[in-house]
């Protein structure tokens, strides 16, 4: 039988300050959906993330219902896991409504069993029987718990041909860049599937996909595969990716002996042209620096265009605070650019001490940093460095839980107490 269904993860949408930025993300999917259309694939596996938050804003959620409605007036259907930006710990997140309407559907269903273990479900195609099935993140990479209780042999001696849908970094795939990251090493997956949908990682893996518009087969490498984001969510994926993208995937299986022979291809999806501009300002006074900014601006052509300007360096004399942001912005914006993003968060001078920051990294990653600095230093007995790191992410997950319509707030803090005692071995006449 031949098969085609498409891959996106990481959509993420409203995720910008900037709605010219938001604009291009809602762009993005809207192209992407048409594109699935018009490519006549069976089904779509969102890997989690399509909004940026569990409770985004009306637009954005009619925006989605929108265009996920195509695709159901097409008799496709959308199947994937919430990613750990879209799943709310109190069941509230706004991907609700869409699986109440038809419009996506939740692979991630299971149920404990008697002996401790999380047993998944499976959901089948109707029109090409494959087999899918998936776990939904958490907050701050928590389902790993979740993976280390997985019911596997049931998953791995179901007969058919299988995809697995994840919203998890794996250690194996793991970037340098993302080194801080926490990640699950690849054992923790299930065997004996024949696609691996991945979240999660903004990064197109394996690297190769993206880098050629040719169709590549899918092997035992090749099988776990994360697209990156639909489009790029932050300064830094901006300025090293410039565009997002999804995946096809198309071949033939044999639903008798549970065999697939796939093919993937990594589709572009390109909105604006991106322009990164990167100013050394490394042993430069800040009247160089502005003089240089100001030759750069003059002479570069940035008509309907994204800006990415980062400027970093050691200054020879000034400060960087004497370098006015808004000026530069403005007047890159005064020459017909889109939209102006700058960064100068690596910008010391020996006149003024610099605060230690982490530069380039999103404010996820510098949570996900801080909690396991801090982790690594923490001496408690009986608990190790990685038992500590998780449950500092545990209770981070149990504070966002919001108070519940018409429960009292001593309700709710004795609730809290409860929580923490669970999470941290306590007993309540301990001494807290």
């Amino acid at each position: 039988m031949k098969i085609k269904f498409a891959h996106l993860a990481d959509c993420h949408l409203g995720a910008w300050r900037s709605e010219n930025l938001n604009q291009i993300g809602y762009n993005a999917f809207e192209k992407t959906i048409d594109k699935v259309i018009t490519e006549k694939v069976d089904f779509v596996i969102i890997s989690g993330d399509l909004y940026d938050v569990s409770n985004p804003k009306v637009d954005v959620v009619d925006l989605a219902t929108k265009e996920l409605k195509k695709l159901k007036d097409n008799n496709i259907p959308v199947y994937g896991i919430m990613g750990s930006h879209d799943f709310s710990p109190s069941d509230k997140s706004m991907m609700r409504p869409l699986i109440t309407a038809g419009l996506f559907t939740n692979v991630s269903k299971g149920r404990k069993t008697e002996a401790g273990k999380l047993e998944l479900f499976f959901i089948e195609d109707p029109n090409t029987k494959i087999k899918i099935t998936g776990l939904r993140a958490r907050k701050r990479s928590l389902e790993i718990e979740d993976y280390n209780q997985l019911d596997r042999t049931s998953l791995e001696n179901e007969k058919g041909v299988k995809i697995f849908v994840l919203h998890t970094l794996l250690d194996e795939l793991k970037p340098i860049e993302f080194k801080d990251m926490e990640s699950a090493p690849k054992s923790l997956l299930p065997q004996n599937f024949d696609y691996y949908a991945g979240g999660h990682l903004h990064k197109t893996i394996p690297e190769k996909l993206r880098e050629s518009e040719k169709v590549f087969k899918i092997d035992e490498k090749t099988k776990i595969v994360y697209p990156g984001s639909l489009s790029p969510t932050n300064f830094r994926e901006l300025e090293q990716y410039n565009f997002g993208g999804f995946y096809i995937i198309s071949g033939d299986i044999d639903l008798e002996s549970g065999t697939s022979d796939l093919e993937i291809k990594f589709i572009p999806v390109k909105i604006k042209e991106v322009l990164s501009l990167f100013i050394d300002c490394n042993s430069k006074s800040i009247l160089q620096v502005q003089e240089n900014l100001e030759e750069i601006i003059n002479k570069t052509d940035f008509t309907d265009k994204i800006i990415t300007v980062r400027i970093f360096g050691s200054l020879k004399s000034g400060k960087p605070y004497e370098l006015k942001s808004n000026e530069i912005v403005q007047k890159i914006k005064d020459k017909g650019a889109y939209e102006v993003l700058l960064n100068k968060t690596a910008l010391i001078s020996k006149e003024y001490a610099s605060v230690s920051v982490s530069t380039g990294k999103t404010n996820e990653e510098i949570e996900e940093t801080l909690i396991y600095e801090h982790a690594q230093q923490t001496n408690i007995k009986n608990i190790s460095k990685k038992q500590m790191n998780n449950k500092i992410h545990e209770v981070l997950e149990a504070i966002s839980i919001d108070r519940e319509e018409g429960k009292k707030v001593n309700e709710y803090n004795e609730e809290l107490l409860q929580k923490f005692c669970v999470i941290l071995g306590l007993h309540e006449e301990d001494d807290m």
